[in-house]
């Protein structure tokens, strides 16, 4: 049998034995779960190990001779001894948070590692061919991360086979049960792993400075000294330059440990600290700029607390949590009444009181990293609680030094609950050098950040005086270049990623502001923001009468905005708000009648409305507007007429929907409409274009045309689209009847093409979408040639959306080659004659 094998089905046996021993020892149903089975260095091994440790060495005689240990967390251990000697179970959990491993928990677990070292015994004495036995030794409280791998402490320098076991005690998840295997010992490697040698100066460089004779008129005492020091100097040279580098993955892997400990210990010392039960889930880790923090991991107003680092590093890291969750956790602890507390935090009143009890959660918070990072870290590290700020993260400038400097972070995040309730995100931000997470050395940050910028590559083909100049300019200086669409495209992108989080807080507090208006609780789901034409809003997403109320908007930019309700959600809001007896509710509601009374009462939640998105605009959007609700109309969405101006004018928006529950009734939806300029996104309707690559611009103006690639004055036809097989059998069927042919990618830059010597332009797309009517507004836009769009699932909506973009025939794929012939002959030989 395969030596691993064997051993593998041996340890199947010892966690068989563990756990029918310890479960009697104990009285408590205690079990074990296989995990992994590995060969590994002891840097590797105790890498792994997540927190503060208890090692039990052992021995192993007889035939066989070696040592190794058995691992645990501390709080499993603690919880194990403690078990045994029946502390009562407040007690238990208090010593366990406390990790407080006293005199006679240490004995009993003592016990525990003997019975669970006479399990190997036994295993190995009845199923290995060799005589050995486990003898358990003294035990040790250890921090892995502190574990010198070159000592002989706990166990020495060679590899192991490590087995880890999953245990399980009265349904209570603890951590792993790990035991170390000397694996030269039980012929699982050759030779042990030798200890890696120190950096010596070469022998030939020594003897060459030994053997240079003094210079003319030195001593030879005076000349040892020189080499002496020309020796040092050069073993100190030497010695930089052989400093290993830090390995990124296994830092990462041995940081991301330490934050999971934090995490733990965090969710015990705060549930502690408040009286009731705090957890933190969803852990995620990752590399990230100031700008992407404040962009896409934060929504609303934030408390910033900073964590001056010191010890053997010095830095400031920083605790960020949504304003509303830190009012929560203080009003916690100062005990503040349910109903005053969801006061407060609907208000976003941060007081004197509530900041200082958010204080000592801080406080709480930096003394969690600070004790895992001093036990646990390769440099001795402390945190200490400063400031407490208040950021806005629409109004953050990422090159600023404000709130924090611009640049790179380990963002440590976790999910909040409180009392079984979900509320945000908490994060811990370290500046990446401080964690030696960063991606390049300092010094070549600094060289970058200093270097001049960079000019335009030059070009590899010889190009045209005019066209090599337009290239360096498009190259050095492409946020300038008003022709460069996708640049605008992408700022917009940016933009919207704000605008989207803006929303979400509306949505938020208005169903929140709305709920203590009407007394009952509302709720607003299922946000859907997108870009919709008029046309397409009222045949395609909205449907049944509406109650439009209008927004002027004023301030720093100026326009109009649009709250729609269907007509009879409308109704049951106003009738909920002056208390129509139910019957009389639900007959008004099925009746659509929306009297004086109720559209007053109606008109007032719109009120509302309209001061949540006024004041969460103007506290983080980038212009000051605000939004004032002028008048209430009803209007029926199938007989709006799109070319006009009621009850609002033709052209794109951006339209934002919710689906709206008012306690236990499921209505419709809730929608506001914004005019793209007024939210600074009509970058969002650019090309999706990008400059063409130097090197290609080079070879293309070099390269001879072929039949099917040739010179835009030379083009008949331009396919333009992402399906390539229906591109590829389009081209090859024009190509046989004479034509010349170019074929694109809807990234493309058609407007090179076009409109030259084209006869028509073919759209060829996978699926019917708006990105092909995007392309089809552009080149409609461009141009009078004929549109053909080959696509399959036509609709009729789609094909009059079709007709309405410019696009003149239509192309059912996939598509035989006479199909093919016949669409090119009626819209070109016709068209030709």
């Amino acid at each position: 049998m395969d030596q691993r094998k064997r051993i593998d089905k041996i340890l199947e046996a010892v966690e068989t034995r563990i756990q029918d021993e310890v479960s009697t020892l104990l009285g408590s149903k205690f079990s074990v779960t296989s995990g992994s089975r590995d060969l590994v260095t002891k840097a590797d091994a105790f890498e792994r190990l997540p927190g503060k440790q208890i090692c039990a060495r052992f021995d192993i005689t007889g035939d066989i001779t070696g040592k190794g240990c058995l691992l645990i967390g501390i709080k499993d251990a603690i919880r194990l001894g403690g078990t045994l000697i029946m502390l009562p179970d407040q007690e238990l959990q208090e010593v366990v948070g406390r990790e407080e491993y006293r005199e006679e928990v240490e004995d009993s677990y003592g016990e525990i590692a003997n019975i669970i070292t006479g399990s190997i015994t036994k295993a190995f004495e009845e199923m290995y061919p060799k005589a050995c036995r486990f003898v358990r030794k003294e035990q040790e409280i250890l921090v892995p991360a502190k574990v010198a791998i070159d000592s002989d402490s706990p166990v020495a320098n060679e590899t192991f086979y490590l087995m880890s076991s999953a245990m399980l005690m009265d349904g209570r998840i603890m951590g792993d049960l790990v035991i170390l295997l000397p694996a030269l010992a039980f012929e699982l490697e050759q030779e042990a792993v030798a200890p890696p040698p120190g950096p010596e100066v070469p022998v030939q460089q020594n003897e060459a400075v030994k053997n240079t004779p003094p210079p003319s008129g030195a001593t030879v005492e005076t000349h040892a000294a020189t080499t002496a020091n020309q020796e040092g100097e050069a073993l100190q040279e030497q010695k930089k330059e052989q400093k290993p580098k830090v390995d990124k993955e296994k830092q990462k892997k041995k940081v991301d440990r330490l934050l999971t400990e934090c995490r733990n210990r965090l969710a015990g010392e705060v549930s502690a600290l408040l009286g009731v039960d705090v957890m933190l889930d969803g852990l995620e880790n990752q590399i990230i700029s100031k700008e992407e923090f404040f962009s896409e991991l934060t929504v609303g107003k934030q408390i910033l607390t900073d964590m001056e680092v010191v010890g053997e590093l010095k830095d400031t890291c920083y605790f960020v949590l949504n304003i509303k969750d830190a009012i929560n956790l203080g009003g916690i602890l100062i005990m503040l009444p349910p109903t005053e507390l969801v006061n407060v935090i609907n208000e976003e009143d941060f007081s004197d009181d509530g900041r200082d009890a958010y204080g000592e959660v801080a406080n709480i918070v930096s003394g969690v990293y600070t004790k895992a990072f001093e036990e646990q870290y390769q440099e001795k590290l402390r945190f200490i609680r400063k400031t407490l700020r208040e950021v806005v993260p629409g109004k953050v400038v990422a090159d600023s030094d404000e709130p924090i400097p611009n640049k790179a972070y380990y963002c440590h995040s976790m999910q909040l609950l409180v009392a079984g309730k979900q509320l945000g995100s908490i994060h811990m931000l370290f500046p990446a050098e401080l964690l030696h997470l960063e991606s390049e050395p300092a010094e070549e940050v600094v060289q970058a950040r200093s270097a001049p910028t960079p000019v335009a590559p030059k070009v590899v083909q010889q190009l045209p005086r005019e066209a090599e100049s337009e290239v360096a300019a498009a190259v050095s200086s492409p946020q300038k270049d008003k022709n460069i669409p996708f640049h605008a495209k992408a700022v917009a992108e940016k933009q919207k990623k704000l605008v989207d989080k803006l929303l979400a807080s509306c949505r938020d507090k208005v169903a929140n502001e709305v709920s203590a208006l009407l007394g009952a609780e509302v709720q607003l789901s299922n946000q859907n923001n997108s870009i919709v034409s008029k046309e397409d809003l009222f045949l395609e997403e909205i449907s049944g009468k509406q109650v439009i109320a209008h927004l002027d908007v004023v301030g720093e930019l100026e326009g109009k905005s649009y709250l729609m309700v269907n007509l009879r959600d409308a109704i049951r809001i106003g009738g909920v708000l002056i208390m129509l007896p139910s019957q009389e509710l639900e007959s008004v509601v099925s009746d659509e009648v929306f009297g004086e009374d109720t559209r007053d009462a109606y008109s007032e939640v719109a009120n509302i409305i309209a001061g949540v998105y006024t004041a969460t605009f103007e506290e983080h959007y980038t212009k000051r507007i605000r939004f004032v609700k002028t008048d209430l109309q009803q209007i029926v969405p199938m007989k709006v007429e799109t070319d006009s101006d009621d009850p609002f004018p033709n052209g794109y928006y951006y339209f934002s929907s919710l689906d709206l529950a008012i306690g236990d009734s499921t209505l419709g939806k809730v929608s506001i409409v914004f005019p793209l300029g007024l939210l600074e996104l009509e970058g969002l309707m650019a090309a999706e274009e990008e400059s063409p690559q130097v090197e290609e611009i080079g070879q293309s103006a070099t390269r001879q045309p072929t039949k099917l690639d040739v010179a835009n004055t030379d083009l008949d036809i331009l396919l333009i689209g992402d399906d390539e097989s229906e591109t590829a059998k389009i081209a090859g069927v024009l190509a046989g009847m004479d034509f010349a042919v170019k074929s694109l990618s809807f990234k493309d830059n058609v407007h090179n093409y076009i409109p030259g010597t084209l006869k028509a332009i073919y759209l060829v797309m996978q699926d019917v979408n708006e990105q092909a009517f995007g392309a089809a507004i552009k080149i409609s836009a461009s141009c009078s040639l004929p549109l053909i769009a080959a696509g399959p699932g036509w609709t009729r909506t789609k094909v009059i959306k079709a007709v309405k973009y410019g696009i003149r025939d239509i192309l059912l794929t996939p598509a035989s080659e006479a199909d093919i012939e016949e669409n090119v002959t009626n819209n070109l030989l016709k068209l030709a004659a």
